[in-house]
């Protein structure tokens, strides 16, 4: 902050040191003479005639009469007092007489009249060299283009100067802004500098303007930016028809009316616009009411420019100027609570307006006063732009990361929209996936409970386990667990006629109990030392015990195999629900993120689902894990939904090189129907969908494509009828995790 603080430090002081202006050392006229033989025009182009005009009212006249007074320009410029007629107030006409003596040897001089707001003639010696309007037409247009009149070459030490002046239109009359001489060419230099400088701010404000258009049009329609567009558009003309008045470059002398009109309605609409644009800001610190009801006040003379006379525009011009004041007192209570509450970008703002608000009072108090001194309007203006520019890239800067993160929030929340959708649709296989192991539990622990209850209730009835039968019961307990699945059908009874030919064999009693034991608890080979063991009288009590224990072992295997695959299930549920939009970037396996979306995906596909999977091992990548299950979850809920159920789906996972860069890719290929080419440019545009009202909100392969943009990635569709394939490419952040062999 103390940084802003100099700043504004710093361009106060020099703004200030600029309006001072410099000491007068220039050659005063004096009694209506002036001597500029030391005036060095080379040094200096131009010399304000200031001083004692002779001035004779109410009459053209070349030689001095009795009425002929001395008229201090510019500190007298209305001749109202002077006039002795009955003619309105200032419409009246007058003489203005000086004489000059020149330097020796210097030829191509020139009188530059800035404005006059009058008709005028200029003669030289009483030989007309240049005029204003037209002092004997009344209806003439109107003129009030700046203009250069060459002094004609003379032999002589002094030339004497007459200008008859005739005001048409403006309440205070006579030479109001003190014109210029000088060397012809510095004048015309002068004048194309300040041209220059002109263009170049008008066209400045302009293209700002145009900047808060866009701005208002593509963004929330701000009325603040229009209200800026409109000040600086305003500000754009009353540049060009201020000043050297640039716009009469364009159009031509004879518009001086229309210009004059552009002049005052620029300066009254822009101030309204001006403050409407700084109450848009600052709204907590004034009531609306008061801002819209000075506005409406300021509407009459803005409407009064438009179709007024010019001589009513000129008579409430002055009442106008008190008005804008107040406008300007408004805004600097404005700027000043809203600098003290350190509001964003307020250094700007409030520095840009302070100096606007500077330059025009002081502009406004000099007519106001009908004082001449230097107008400093459009210097406020050009740092009003500058530092209005800095404002205006700091709060839109700030309003697009705000906006950026409202993007991320609103993506966050569509995303996690696409999830509970992708959940519905799979929640009844999710739901048959985590009922069956549960089921499972139940009904095997139902089953150990009653092989329990049999195994206590059958303890008195059998014998003593001798110590020689021990590793029987323990290799045949041992096999049975080992066994992963029982025979059925064919080979079950196969085995069964195997089991009781071995037994008749070796003479074993039992033989049918015994195969049917041994083939219920898994046992698929009977060793040869069992044989000894089965021929004992007590054989078939250890068959029975080695069968409790068997059955009771293999359902806590059940029980744990149900609750590990319902503990798998729930995990990756939850991890497919989790999403954090701040998430940090983690390097993964491809294959576990594509493995959890299948497990939950299961009981939707195992039912006419012929799944392929060719996970090549690579390298892991680098990526958001969370919302790539997003993207697979949708490709493939897309690919089953395709087929109806019904197809062959095959996904893919390897890398590969594309221009010169390394990718992990992914493909997921159905054999559905295909989408129709003419769609095929569509499909991943926000809210599109081919299925049915109702089914499909059109954002899930919209999202996808995000996602995988996110990750710098590129998402790819080849399809043609039968076949879908859907290619997710994603780079390799580290080269070094590519492999050296690629396949495609």
């Amino acid at each position: 902050m103390q940084v802003y603080a100099k700043i504004l430090l710093f361009f106060s002081f020099t703004f200030l040191f600029t309006c001072k202006g410099e000491r007068n050392t220039n050659p005063l006229i004096t009694k209506g003479n002036l001597d500029a033989t030391q005036f060095d025009f080379h040094s200096n182009p131009s010399l304000p005639l200031e001083g004692e005009w002779s001035f004779t009212p109410g009459v053209f006249q070349f030689e001095p009469m009795e009425n002929t007074v001395y008229v201090s320009i510019p500190k007298v410029p209305n001749w109202n007092a002077l006039q002795t007629s009955t003619k309105e107030e200032g419409l009246e006409i007058g003489t203005y007489q000086i004489t000059i003596q020149l330097p020796k040897g210097e030829n191509q001089f020139a009188l530059y009249l800035i404005a006059i707001h009058s008709d005028c003639k200029v003669y030289q010696n009483k030989e007309l060299i240049g005029e204003f309007g037209s002092i004997e037409e009344e209806t003439s247009p109107l003129d009030r283009m700046p203009k250069v009149i060459p002094l004609q070459p003379t032999n002589q030490s002094f030339i004497k100067l007459t200008l008859f002046v005739k005001n048409r239109f403006y309440r205070w009359g006579g030479i109001r802004i003190t014109p210029i001489l000088g060397l012809e060419e510095s004048i015309e230099h002068s004048i194309q500098v300040s041209q220059l400088k002109e263009t170049i701010l008008a066209g400045g404000l302009f293209f700002l303007g145009l900047y808060q258009l866009g701005i208002y049009f593509t963004r929330r329609k701000v009325r603040g930016s229009l209200y800026f567009f409109l000040f600086c558009l305003l500000m754009f003309f009353q540049i060009l028809v201020t000043g050297s008045q640039s716009i009469f470059l364009i159009l031509g002398k004879d518009y001086g009316e229309l210009v004059y009109r552009i002049d005052l309605f620029s300066e009254y609409t822009g101030v309204v616009c001006g403050l409407l644009y700084i109450h848009c800001l600052t709204k907590e610190y004034i009531h609306q009411n008061l801002i819209y009801g000075y506005s409406f006040v300021i509407l009459f003379p803005i409407l009064n420019t438009i179709f007024g006379s010019l001589q009513s525009i000129s008579r409430f011009h002055f009442y106008v100027l008190t008005l804008i004041i107040i406008a300007l007192v408004i805004l600097f209570y404005l700027i000043f609570r809203y600098i003290k509450d350190k509001r964003s970008g307020s250094v700007y703002l409030g520095l840009s307006v302070i100096l606007v608000i500077v330059a025009a009072t002081n502009d406004i108090l000099l007519t106001l006063l009908h004082k001449q001194g230097p107008l400093y309007l459009n210097i406020g203006l050009l740092l009003f732009v500058f530092f209005q520019s800095l404002f205006l890239s700091k709060h839109i800067s700030g309003e697009i990361v705000s906006a950026e993160i409202k993007f991320k929030d609103v993506l966050f929340q569509l995303i996690q929209s696409e999830k509970l959708s992708s959940i519905g649709m799979t929640v009844t296989s999710v739901a048959h996936e985590i009922n069956s192991p549960l089921s499972a539990v139940i009904l095997t622990s139902d089953s150990i409970k009653e092989n329990v209850s049999d195994f206590f209730r059958q303890l008195p009835n059998l014998e003593s386990i001798s110590k020689n039968s021990y590793p029987f019961i323990l290799s045949l307990v041992e096999q049975a667990i080992q066994s992963n699945e029982l025979p059925s059908g064919i080979e079950y009874r196969h085995k069964k006629s195997e089991f009781i030919q071995l037994f008749e064999e070796n003479q074993i009693s039992y033989g049918d109990q015994y195969a049917d034991v041994f083939i219920n608890v898994g046992i698929k080979a009977i060793p040869v030392e069992w044989l000894q063991i089965l021929k004992k009288h007590n054989s078939l009590s250890l068959i029975l015990l080695a069968e409790k224990i068997v059955n009771i072992l293999q359902g806590t295997n059940a029980i744990q195999t149900s609750a590990n695959r319902a503990i798998k299930i729930a995990q990756a549920l939850k991890n497919f629900t989790h999403f954090d939009p701040k998430a940090e970037l983690k390097t993964i396996h491809l294959a576990d993120s594509l493995q959890q979306i299948l497990t939950i995906l299961q009981g939707s596909m195992k039912h006419g689902i012929d799944l392929k999977t060719n996970f090549v091992n690579i390298p892991p990548i680098p990526c958001y894990p969370d919302e790539l299950n997003q993207v697979w979850t949708n490709m493939i809920q897309n690919a089953v939904q395709s087929m109806n159920g019904k197809g062959k789906l095959t996904i893919e996972i390897n890398q590969t090189v594309l221009k010169n860069n390394q990718f992990a890719y992914v493909s997921i290929e159905d054999s559905g129907p295909g989408v129709p080419i003419e769609i095929l440019d569509k499909i991943f545009d926000p809210f599109f969908t081919t299925k049915p009202i109702g089914e499909g909100t059109g954002l899930g392969l919209y999202i996808s494509k995000q996602i995988i943009e996110k990750h710098k990635g590129i998402i790819d569709v080849k399809s043609q009828k039968g076949n879908t394939k859907f290619i997710v490419y994603l780079p390799y952040l580290d080269k070094s995790n590519f492999m050296n062999e690629t396949i495609r």
